[in-house]
């Protein structure tokens, strides 16, 4: 089995300019550097389809180990801007021995097992269509001019559609490949002049995803998943969860609104840190000799200023929550809250210190929860952490601007109560992270004052609970202990001992 990537960089995009639909310029370097290099680790070969610019990218400059580089992608012109996954259809086109293409934004932590590799069709998942798809499929069967055969059955005769995610894609049928990539061109060249009257970025999934499905089903060769669930086409949750890599969980695919998430990011690009640091400093390095600012939200690598000093009037986070639109009820409120934020980030925070942390915190909780001594497990509150309240949720409404992508923050109501805000100090140039925590996340944070043995708090904390709940169903209750102290152990404010 050969395992390839591509890469298509048009004369359109420029990589030190360019998001590439990340957050920001250093999230989408990060992220080859990490898929390249654990697949390099895992299979020891991996090859490298792109067009000179591409490969000039990710080998001249950022030194990826890919085994084998075809410059086969110079002479492929995209008939809209839009055609992302035109590039990848090219390079399934050029197999003549099974292979599996993996996405650039795939990162694999074990190998997969053999039973899927011997498959006739390999994907990541079967995905089903929602109101997310169905727009797009309704545009194309009106605008259209030409439909291939097996998609125009699958839209009479399968409500609601179906298709396999590219994620990974795939196989030892390369006849099939040949075929389908026929038909994926076809598709798009018969149809250039209806772009502009359809959604082109969501022409993608149709010509890639759901034409793979549509035909495998019409020629009954079965598709090998790598995930058995199926899921629907906008709720992929638990894909960008880089924290619970390798110990509970292998493969990860930060697809769609992941890329948007600076938070998720952040934690891709210190999994990079955490591995690969010879290729995290050299993207940092290549950055900075070009002049590229990372975003502000950025964590690990301060240019300006190594022992910054709080402005309020260049600080990117603090100009947005000033700019929170509030009514004069709300203002008090918000103005208590923004001046006990301003006093603790007035305090004394040293770069270095920062940076150990940061460091550190990427082992902890694989150190916490990794280990047959969870109930021995000594923890404690971070040094470095602040938790204020407010009648309003600023923290919220600042994460709703801040993280929009995240479908939490998406249905986010602003409202009235008692809400507590979890502010961490950051070696980025904004300075802080900050998070909505609820009330439960703040008792397990007061209880963790001084260093505590794991069962000893367990046990403490039982003690805000009913009795009910503790002896009939203790299981649920130590689940959601668990998960809260994940969740705030990722946030670097809780730390093991």
């Amino acid at each position: 089995m050969k395992f390839i990537q591509t890469l298509y960089i048009d004369n359109a995009k420029d990589a030190f300019k360019d998001t590439f639909g990340w957050a920001s310029i250093e999230y989408h370097l990060m992220s080859w550097a990490l898929s390249c290099l654990l697949l390099k680790d895992l299979y020891g070969e991996v090859e490298l389809y792109a067009n000179s610019r591409a490969a000039d990218l990710l080998i001249k400059r950022l030194g990826l180990p890919y085994s084998k580089v075809h410059i086969s992608h110079d002479n492929l012109k995209l008939p809209h801007n839009e055609l992302w996954a035109l590039s990848k259809i090219y390079t399934y086109s050029l197999q003549k021995e099974p292979f599996l293409h993996i996405d650039g934004d795939v990162f694999l932590f074990n190998k997969f097992d053999e039973s899927l590799l011997c498959s006739p069709l390999i994907g990541q998942n079967v995905e089903v269509a929602t109101e997310y798809y169905a727009a797009t499929q309704q545009e194309i069967q009106r605008q259209f001019s030409y439909i291939p055969l097996c998609v125009k059955n699958d839209f009479e005769f399968s409500k609601p559609i179906y298709a396999v995610n590219a994620g990974i894609l795939g196989g030892q049928d390369i006849d099939f490949f040949k075929e389908y990539t026929k038909l994926a061109f076809e598709y798009i060249e018969k149809n250039k002049q209806n772009f502009k009257h359809i959604n082109t970025s969501m022409f993608n999934v149709f010509f890639e995803q759901h034409l793979f499905y549509a035909l495998a089903n019409e020629k009954r060769i079965p598709v090998k998943v790598y995930f058995k669930e199926i899921f629907k086409d906008n709720g992929y949750t638990n894909m960008g969860d880089i924290h619970r890599v390798p110990y509970e969980i292998n493969y990860l695919h930060l697809l769609g609104d992941y890329k948007q998430d600076e938070f998720t990011c952040i934690q891709m690009s210190a999994k990079l840190r955490e591995l690969y640091p010879d290729y995290y400093y050299r993207i940092l390095d290549l950055l900075h000799k070009k002049n590229v600012a990372t975003s502000k939200n950025f964590c690990g690598y301060c240019t300006e200023n190594k022992n910054r000093e709080l402005k309020e009037n260049e600080n990117t986070n603090l100009l947005l929550l000033k700019r929170i639109l509030k009514t004069h009820e709300e203002q008090k409120d918000f103005d208590d809250f923004y001046k006990q934020l301003l006093d603790f980030l007035k305090e004394e925070f040293p770069f270095s210190d920062l940076d150990k942390r940061d460091v550190e915190s990427l082992k902890w909780n694989r150190t916490i929860f990794d280990n047959n001594d969870f109930y021995d497990s000594v923890i404690v509150k971070c040094p470095m952490t602040k938790v204020l309240n407010s009648e309003y949720n600023w923290s919220g409404k600042f994460n709703k601007v801040y993280r929009a992508s995240t479908e939490y923050y998406k249905n986010l109501e602003f409202k009235k109560g008692t809400f507590y805000h979890l502010v961490i100090p950051e070696c980025s140039n904004n300075g802080f992270s900050l998070y909505d925590i609820d009330e439960l996340d703040n008792i397990v944070l007061e209880k963790l004052e001084k260093p505590v043995q794991m069962r000893v708090f367990l046990r403490t904390i039982s003690q805000c609970f009913e009795n009910e709940i503790i002896e009939n169903h203790y299981e649920d209750f130590l689940k959601l202990i668990k998960n809260c102290l994940k969740r705030l152990v990722l946030n670097k404010a809780i730390m093991p001992v």
